[in-house]
């Protein structure tokens, strides 16, 4: 995903970029130092649970205050990796410059203010939930500066840099591995910093749960994928995998069902992929005997793709002026 300001009139660059901010990260008030010739650009992509967005922006002031955080708090933290510029960011009462190579933590369900001069930065965010904090207050970090020269800060900022730069390569698969391995690292230099015991700590089951939601989303194409490859890829055994969503509506197969019709369906009404038969999209969604699906779910899939484009088909078209 990429936002440009320059692909946008004049007039409409700012207003452009607030909700792109939004819809990449969560809603900031921008504030440019000048509007006329105002550019900005965003790059942003999922890696497994964890988004990386890459930022360069002008001369200007970002704001999120409680007004914000009420409208839009998705609980969500990021660490910043500074690339050029040295902005000021302010959290709570704690107030840093930063500088290129600087690593910032950022909790965005609290105040926050970035303001400084053209900048760059590489931010990757994460749900507050899966960052496991033994006997540490997330608001005690929220706003410290971490060196990404040395230490556990080094390998955060050289693997932020390694990912943000092949983001096309991260899919599939492999996703799921490449954030866990991040995220794991990122907790090591937040523990470190705050001088406790970087021992892997036990995981929250709504923790767990959500890194096994990340892991199906990411493998729902596997045609092997199934409530015994679940457990196994995260060291538990079949039972407790299933009294993990003994709370939740849907059992894991049903999940892994419901996630590949909602894709099928997706597909099927996306027009860049009209000229593609129903058929094909159901071998590429392993729509077949696959592990963790059945023939009502097949039959659904397929009900589906004739009357969906077909009403799609129906509507109509804009004129494109």
């Amino acid at each position: 995903m990429v936002w440009r300001a320059d692909d946008q009139p004049p007039a409409a660059r700012l207003e452009y970029m607030r909700h792109a901010v939004a819809d990449s990260i969560v809603p900031f008030d921008l504030r440019p130092e000048h509007e006329t010739g105002f550019c900005c650009e965003i790059r942003a992509a999922d890696v497994g649970g964890l988004r990386f967005v890459d930022i360069a922006a002008p001369a200007s002031e970002a704001v999120r205050g409680a007004p914000l955080i009420r409208r839009s708090d998705p609980e969500l933290c990021t660490v910043h990796l500074q690339l050029r510029g040295n902005p000021v960011v302010e959290q709570d009462d704690r107030q840093v410059r930063v500088h290129p190579g600087d690593l910032t933590f950022v909790d965005l369900s609290r105040p926050t203010r970035v303001a400084g001069p053209a900048h760059r930065q590489l931010s990757v965010m994460f749900p507050r939930a899966l960052l496991p904090l033994p006997g540490v207050d997330v608001k005690d970090l929220a706003g410290i500066r971490l060196s990404g020269r040395h230490g556990n800060g080094a390998l955060v900022a050289g693997l932020v840099r390694r990912i943000a730069g092949d983001l096309d390569q991260y899919a599939g698969a492999g996703a799921a591995h490449v954030g866990t391995a991040m995220l794991d690292l990122i907790t090591a230099t937040l523990v470190a910093s705050a001088g406790r015991d970087v021992s892997a700590p036990p995981q929250h089951p709504h923790v767990l749960t959500l890194r096994i939601e990340a892991f199906i989303e990411q493998r729902l194409g596997d045609p092997n994928l199934s409530p015994g490859v679940i457990a196994a890829a995260h060291h538990i055994s079949l039972r407790y995998l299933h009294r993990l969503f003994e709370p939740h509506a849907m059992t894991v197969a049903g999940l892994i069902r419901a996630r590949r019709l909602q894709r099928c369906r997706r597909d099927l009404t996306d027009p860049t992929h009209a000229q593609v038969p129903a058929a094909s999209w159901r071998a590429a969604a392993r729509y077949s005997k696959s592990a963790g699906d059945d023939a009502k779910t097949r039959k659904r899939c397929a009900g589906s793709a004739t009357s969906r484009r077909s009403r799609r088909s129906s509507r109509p078209q804009r004129a494109v002026i």
